[in-house]
């Protein structure tokens, strides 16, 4: 269950990240609001200062990305300032504001203007997640002391499948994460654009098959009854011209 001001900061794509043990988790449930603030690194004028932290976000044009208010907090307290009684101006949220990761529509990876590419990319593919209690995809990888954590706006799904595997009537993946997996045949999917995607690893989520890989299934295929069937290894796989399955953009209940 999203809190409030988490629901309308997730339909913003806006991101508040808060450490603890070691790792950076969204407060935007009762359950992780509540580690929160059981968490021994803040006093309790912590909670006062985040939940205004929060609103301010929710009510102001602040723009998507990564805000994180422990930073702020560790601040004012180093200087002997009252977290309970400071302002929430603009100028001292904008300070602890990273830029926001986003998958475009072609399947792009940007921070702000920037290109995400080589390494850089191969690296955060390999440590992508997905947050099932929020629905969204992040980056989680371990710091020299802490764990970086980022979460993506993605305008499509970021996972995508590069090339298919044949032999015999086993159909096998290779995503762009570098994993591999088995095609499950009942979660092929066709979109109206004839973009053609399936599920994949532990939380279902799409992968968008990329053209080669596309064409490889596609290649002897048939158009029936409103849909496509295709012709692998001698067995038929049924993938339905229908919107995929729900994308995990879609806010939680």
């Amino acid at each position: 269950m999203l809190t409030d001001p988490g629901r309308a900061l997730l339909a913003r794509w806006i991101y508040v990240l808060v450490k603890v043990d070691e790792r950076f988790i969204v407060p935007y449930t009762p359950q992780r609001w509540a580690a929160v603030t059981r968490d021994p690194g803040y006093g309790a004028d912590f909670a006062p200062l985040l939940e205004r932290f929060l609103c301010a976000l929710t009510q102001g044009d602040w723009p998507p990305g990564s805000y994180y208010p422990g930073g702020w907090y560790r601040q004012l307290s180093a200087r002997g300032e009252d977290p309970v009684r400071v302002a929430t101006a603009p100028e001292a949220l904008e300070r602890f504001h990273l830029e926001e990761v986003v998958v475009d529509r072609d399947g792009r990876w940007l921070v702000g203007d920037k290109a995400i590419e080589g390494r850089v990319l191969q690296h955060f593919l390999r440590n992508l997640h997905f947050d099932g209690e929020l629905a969204r995809y992040v980056i989680r990888y371990r710091m020299e002391q802490h764990f970086e954590t980022r979460y993506l706006h993605h305008r499509s799904p970021p996972i995508r499948v590069r090339r298919v595997g044949l032999d015999g009537g086993v159909v096998t993946l290779l995503l762009n994460t570098g994993r591999e997996e088995p095609l499950r045949p009942e979660t092929l999917r066709m979109d109206e654009a004839e973009r053609l995607y399936c599920a994949v690893g532990a939380d279902d989520v799409p992968a968008w098959f990329e053209e080669p890989a596309r064409w490889e299934l596609l290649k002897d295929a048939d158009h029936r009854d409103g849909g496509w069937v295709l012709t692998v290894g001698g067995r038929e796989l049924s993938a339905p011209l229908d919107a995929p399955w729900p994308y995990a953009d879609a806010l939680p209940a």
